[in-house]
């Protein structure tokens, strides 16, 4: 995964949502004739014809509740298919899919600019190999992780990782979950999303800890972060996720400041440390809350 993946989900937001507002003014949405009116529900079509022969049809809902349409546009044996949608409890969708005579493509975004959370995956082939990507985040936390392959037409397959933390994009190797492993985002928490919450130290991933209040936690030392901010570790609160994934990885929470730890940078410019094992070498990892894994810093 690279940058370009991660600025692409950002771009598919910020796109979308002007254009669901163009669509709720009906501002001429779908090209040429007087557009849309959306000041009552329904649904309208509009269908075109452009240059060199290319077909568009575009339909558009008024939902009452928010707003969605697709495109299809052809042109021989050439096609691509878009879809957005957005609605008033802040969920967003954005999806392309296209081919031609060369190749195909896939891709899709979909999140809620409430909670902060947004995943995307993409896919494609031609005859001189295929990809797949995808990943999470979170924008109120400024947390990102995500993975892709690439196979060639010889058939090596290149996999690549990127997590973004605290300000800092790595690509890393994950240390794979030993309990968790294999399971679908968020299996740990039985499927159901964790959201961060900003309140708390660490977004309470590592203990319902107020941030006004976070002196009553036991204080486990601090760490000097790569950009010279010192942060203070605290104890981790049974139960809690982050004490879910000292559990999976057979690692116990110790007081920062000793050389050759195990320093988790987790949520909200959180960390924690712990003793290497057999498991998990000493050095500097993030936490993907959504598969509650850790993947080692590697800076970009």
């Amino acid at each position: 995964m690279s940058a370009k993946s991660l600025a692409s989900a950002a771009l598919a937001v910020s796109l979308l949502l002007p254009a669901m507002s163009t669509l709720a003014e009906g501002r001429g949405y779908g090209g040429g004739g007087g557009g849309f009116d959306f000041h009552s529900e329904g649904t309208q079509t509009h269908s075109s014809t452009g240059p060199a022969g290319t077909s568009r049809t575009t339909t558009a809902t008024n939902t009452g509740s928010g707003y969605s349409r697709s495109t299809t546009a052809t042109n021989g044996d050439a096609s691509r298919t878009s879809t957005g949608s957005a609605s008033s409890n802040g969920s967003y969708s954005h999806s392309s899919s296209g081919s031609d005579a060369y190749g195909s493509h896939n891709s899709s975004t979909s999140g809620n600019v409430n909670s902060g959370n947004y995943n995307h995956s993409g896919s494609g082939s031609n005859p001189y190999g295929s990809y797949n990507d995808s990943g999470s985040g979170n924008t109120h936390t400024n947390t990102y992780s995500g993975s892709g392959t690439a196979t060639n037409s010889y058939g090596q397959t290149y996999h690549t990782s990127t997590y973004a933390n605290n300000g800092y994009v790595y690509h890393g190797a994950t240390v794979s979950n030993p309990v968790y492993h294999g399971g679908s985002a968020w299996g740990w928490n039985a499927g159901v999303a964790w959201y961060p919450s900003p309140i708390y130290y660490g977004g309470a991933f590592w203990g319902a800890f107020a941030v006004g209040a976070v002196a009553s936690a036991a204080v486990y030392g601090s760490v000097v972060a790569a950009n010279n901010v010192t942060l203070t570790s605290y104890q981790v609160e049974p139960q809690s996720p982050g004490a879910k994934l000292l559990q999976s990885y057979q690692l116990t929470q110790t007081p920062c400041g000793s050389p050759n730890q195990v320093v988790i940078y987790g949520p909200n410019s959180s960390v924690i440390c712990a003793m290497p094992n057999h498991l998990v070498a000493a050095g500097n990892y993030s936490v993907d809350p959504t598969t509650l894994t850790i993947v080692s810093e590697k800076p970009a």
